[in-house]
């Protein structure tokens, strides 16, 4: 039995994806130093040093793909530190509430957290880029507390993943606040903090 390899890609491919990293680079620049409001195709081309002719041949559906692409991004990359930092707690309370911190820190950057957290959602209602960092955040929850009730440390009438559910959607509804200037990103932590102490088998 031989191993699949993955084929490899060209060099023409590789500086395609590239270009296509340049030009999410440059929306999300655009966004963090003006707003989504002011981010549109010449700002992007501006940005990136990459011609309007050439954002529109990478991203067809102009704006709306390019902040699709972004969001997608900065979903990504919420997950990976959210994995960075359950992977270094010491115990289940620790790998839940890295979730919280996670995304209140994201939340806590004015435009960019905004953008991921309030006026993102309201444009990319559909589509394999949203919920990328909430689908995965109730999985890994879930888990963590599926492991903590083998272990003793949750209830086992603790139904796992529907609270699961409910953790990620108040993780959402406080990081909307914090992105919103409505909520303090501590506060809001140190409030889910309490709601996972609440979890412990008595």
């Amino acid at each position: 039995m031989t191993a699949t390899t993955a084929p490899q890609t060209t060099l023409r491919e590789r500086r395609q994806q590239r270009t296509r990293e340049e030009l999410v680079d440059a929306v999300l620049a655009v966004i963090g130093q003006s707003g989504l409001a002011d981010t549109t195709i010449d700002r992007v081309s501006a940005e990136s040093g990459i011609s309007r002719g050439t954002v529109y041949a990478y991203f067809p559906g102009g704006r709306d793909e390019l902040l699709r692409a972004a969001y997608a991004r900065l979903g990504r990359g919420l997950v990976e530190r959210t994995r960075e930092a359950v992977s270094a707690a010491g115990d289940w309370r620790g790998r839940i509430v890295a979730h919280a911190r996670a995304m209140f820190d994201l939340a806590g950057d004015a435009r960019i957290g905004h953008f991921y957290n309030v006026s993102g959602p309201t444009l990319i209602v559909d589509g394999a880029e949203r919920g990328i960092g909430s689908g995965s955040s109730i999985v890994m929850i879930r888990e963590a507390l599926e492991a903590a009730q083998t272990a003793g440390e949750v209830d086992a009438e603790v139904d796992a993943d529907t609270v699961a559910a409910l953790l990620v959607g108040a993780m959402r509804e406080a990081a909307i606040g914090v992105a919103a200037g409505e909520r303090d990103a501590d506060r809001a932590f140190a409030a889910f903090a309490r709601l996972i102490d609440g979890l412990a088998a008595r």
